[in-house]
């Protein structure tokens, strides 16, 4: 019966794990091993553990596993080992001979030659295109198990998904282009109580763009595609010019600044990349800012490092987003900002990212007396 062999599967390996338990606790070199760590290892009520319980533990195992019986048939198979050889459903598989799943063909062969050795056996092939490594371990009344796993990077698996964000990205840009431009030629030939559907289908076209365009941005500065040779950039002149380009924004709210720095303090970065992460900060505080109120911007030295600290006069930050507020797609409770905006939710997780590949530290806090900070801080140079 099927859960006759696989509890007799089970049982073997843990009596083989007993053994070596047992072997090790006579061996001279104690040290490895407190005989306190030893007692909670030996004690441990394995017989109480029923073995379809110790299968259900397997599916969350990073390896993929698949058990065979005598005849080669597979009679279990865990999450990891589907998705490795493509497939959905455990019952596609299971009580199938392996020779049946093509992907496997290679390691029946592998099997059928092995099968006289005790030791585990090691082969690496492909499966549509994706190296793995299998083990092949030869159990009790010539049951087998096979463990697969992935020979592929961390990095190869990072640039897999960069590249398929990058993809995704360039093929939405030209639908969403065309939806803004069949949104502003609708516009003209709608009723008007219509028109409101219309400016709504526009503003959010033109949201989805932006947070595309974004989107590429960030994987791009994640894998310092767009990262350039350090300069140096005094940074008083940074925060100034930064300024400069949101002024129109701010004039319109009435908002000021109050920029309060002591000395000329030079760091080491991009330039075009740190103003545009100063120029979301800024932004931020602009569009959370009450009309008429100040922006505070001190910038000053602290050990060997510079402090920029940005303060508005806003409703602050949720405690419950602190957290989140530089994660990917965060977008702050509107009903928070008297300036309204349209944002994508990656501003501030672009800027981080910017922050840190110029070497620097960011964060956010709200003040005492009102108002949220966003302070960053990077090493002087000389």
């Amino acid at each position: 019966m099927k859960i006759k062999s696989l509890q007799e599967l089970v049982l073997f390996f843990h009596e083989k794990w007993k053994i070596k338990v047992k072997k090790f606790h006579k061996r001279e070199d104690k040290n490895l091993l407190t005989k306190k760590r030893y007692k909670e290892f030996s004690d441990f009520p394995f017989e109480k553990i029923p073995p379809f319980e110790i299968l259900s533990w397997l599916d969350y195992s990073s390896q993929g596993w698949i058990i065979l019986s005598s005849d080669l048939t597979i009679k279990y198979i865990n999450d990891k080992a589907l998705k490795l050889i493509r497939r959905i459903k455990c019952k596609d598989v299971i009580g199938k001979a392996i020779n049946d799943i093509s992907e496997l063909e290679i390691v029946r062969d592998k099997i059928l030659y092995s099968r006289k050795k005790d030791l585990p056996c090691y082969l690496d092939f492909n499966i549509f295109g994706d190296p793995i490594n299998a083990k092949l371990v030869k159990g009790r009344k010539k049951t087998f198990l096979i463990v697969l796993e992935s020979k592929l990077s961390i990095e190869a698996l990072k640039n897999r998904q960069t590249q398929l964000i990058n993809d995704v990205s360039h093929e939405l840009k030209t639908p969403l282009t065309s939806l803004i431009l069949i949104g502003e030629r609708l516009e003209s030939t709608v009723s008007k109580k219509d028109k409101y559907l219309i400016k709504r289908l526009k503003k959010e076209s033109k949201r989805l763009k932006k947070m595309v365009e974004e989107t590429l941005e960030l994987s791009k500065l994640n894998n310092s595609f767009s990262y350039s040779t350090n300069q140096k950039i005094v940074i008083d002149k940074l925060i100034s010019e930064t300024w400069e380009t949101l002024k129109p924004l701010a004039e319109k709210k009435e908002v000021n600044i109050n920029i309060k720095c002591l000395d000329k303090y030079l760091i080491s970065g991009d330039y075009q990349n740190l103003k545009r992460a100063y120029i979301n900060i800024i932004d931020n505080a602009i569009r959370y800012s009450p009309n008429n109120e100040e922006i505070k911007i001190e910038i000053f030295r602290r050990d060997s490092s510079v402090v920029i600290k940005i303060r508005d006069n806003g409703v602050g930050i949720e405690d419950s987003d602190f957290n989140k507020v530089f994660g990917r797609f965060y977008r702050g409770d509107p009903s928070r900002a008297k300036y309204k905006k349209s944002g994508s939710g990656l501003g501030l997780s672009i800027t981080k990212t910017i922050i840190t590949n110029n070497k620097g530290f960011i964060k956010a806090y709200n003040n005492k007396d009102g108002g949220a900070t966003i302070e960053t801080i990077f090493p002087l140079i000389k």
